[in-house]
């Protein structure tokens, strides 16, 4: 039997904002040899625990921290310091979205300890109303300053709204009880999870005031989906049940999928059952969590239809278990939250490591492997060569260099390369090349 919607949500995050779910079916991928990001603790409000939730093109990050066991308020860290930014007059509260220009939403307690959703700028926290009944909360907010969220109606369900020019906008279901909005882009484009009449979750796509349900990885007739977040191409990120088999916090077995052009793709998982893609770029690139074969719940990026384990691009050694990113800007900066040496959980931001910086690394491995002095050299200069092509701004000679050094690779493998060596090396410099975006 499955559990209500909110009741997953409440056990799994802790955070009204976000869920997670999934489900089995492996993405291969060798582990990566260079480490691509760098991890930054953002630390908490002096409780144990905080959960960043969203980071604008500035790298600002919103989230929630706890300030003592248990009491968890929004946040907003920039330049390297995290603010509480207070509540309404109650207890706790958590921010989920901010726009380019700064503004924050998400929800808070009033005085009265009932949860509203609230808008924050210029250091001013403002309450959002309902739709007629007790409670609000928000999640997203676009560079329009159009609020996204879900509120109570007169009967106690909750629906779906788009807040603007100081007016609540009930965006209905898809024929259920029910319905949540999770994200809305540039071009006002909502996506979030409806109820059906029967009572599924149904993800759903809103726009030019119509709510339409997407398709989903399992039977139409039987599956669950909800979707999280769309970008400003309007492809959309989720989960969705892809059999009526299984348990996964209580659903059947999910997955992560995209839903672009029509056509709604499973990301796959780490080895285990479950997934969810909670965040995705302009550039289409997607991050959430995944089960590993090991049953452990890891961070993943998602590109190219290839998923990665995030905890395999950081520094080996750095104590983090990175358990679930949820948003991702067009600079890459991804953030989420994971253990720290066991405790925690803390809010993390991963930093991408330029490609000068990863072709270092590929020539300090190349020296590590105590190779005869020529072939070292000719390697090494190669890459050195690359570098000093991105120096100048040559990305196109930079590429052309790495090629270069891929085809010497590939002609010492088995020679004076061992078959791992070069399988390293040629792993590494291709992550650089997709790092630089080479053809």
């Amino acid at each position: 039997m499955k559990r209500p919607f909110a009741h997953i949500l409440c056990a799994a995050l802790m955070l009204a904002a976000t869920l997670s779910l999934g489900t089995r079916q492996a993405s291969a991928a060798a582990p990566p040899v260079l480490r691509t990001y760098d991890v930054t603790d953002l630390g908490t409000l002096d409780g144990p625990r905080s959960f960043a939730l969203d980071i604008n093109a500035a790298g600002q990050i919103v989230g929630g921290a706890d300030t003592a066991p248990n009491i968890q308020h929004p946040f907003l860290y920039s330049n390297g310091v995290m603010t509480d930014l207070g509540t309404l007059g109650g207890c706790c509260g958590t921010a989920s979205g901010i726009n380019a220009s700064g503004q924050i939403v998400g929800q808070a307690d009033n005085a009265q300890g009932i949860r509203r959703g609230f808008l924050y700028n210029n250091g001013v926290m403002t309450e959002i109303p309902t739709l007629g009944g007790s409670e609000s909360r928000a999640s997203d907010i676009n560079a329009s300053g159009q609020i996204v969220g879900r509120a109570r109606i007169p009967d106690n369900n909750e629906h779906a709204f788009l807040y603007e020019n100081g007016q609540m906008l009930d965006l209905g279901t898809l024929g259920g009880s029910t319905s949540w909005a999770n994200s809305i882009n540039a071009s006002g484009q909502i996506v979030g999870g409806s109820h059906l009449p029967d009572g599924r979750w149904r993800a759903y796509r809103y726009s030019n005031g119509v709510m339409v349900g997407l398709p989903t990885l399992g039977a139409g007739e039987t599956s669950w989906s909800v979707s999280f977040h769309n970008n400003d191409a309007g492809q959309i990120v989720g989960w969705s049940e892809i059999t009526n088999q299984g348990n996964c916090l209580g659903f059947h077995l999910l997955h992560g999928f995209v839903y672009s052009n029509g056509q709604t793709t499973d990301v796959g998982t780490l080895g285990g059952s479950c997934s969810l893609a909670a965040g995705i770029n302009d550039l289409g690139h997607v991050v959430g969590w995944a089960y590993t074969a090991e049953d452990r719940q890891h961070a993943f990026y998602y590109r190219d239809g290839m998923m990665q384990d995030l905890n395999n691009l950081i520094p080996a050694g750095s104590g983090w278990e990175l358990t679930y990113a949820t948003a991702i800007n067009d600079a890459e900066q991804i953030v989420g939250w994971g253990l720290i040496n066991g405790q925690g959980p803390h809010a993390f931001l991963l930093t991408p490591r330029s490609p000068s910086d990863l072709i270092s690394d590929l020539i300090s491995l190349i020296q590590s492997f105590n190779l005869p002095q020529g072939i070292e050299n000719s390697l090494i200069v190669k890459l050195q060569n690359a570098q000093d092509a991105l120096a100048m701004g040559n990305t196109v000679s930079a590429c052309n260099r790495l090629e270069a050094f891929i085809n010497e690779v590939n002609a010492q493998a088995g020679k004076a390369l061992t078959i791992d060596q070069a399988d390293q090396l040629m792993t590494g410099a291709n992550q650089v090349k997709a790092a630089l975006g080479c053809q």
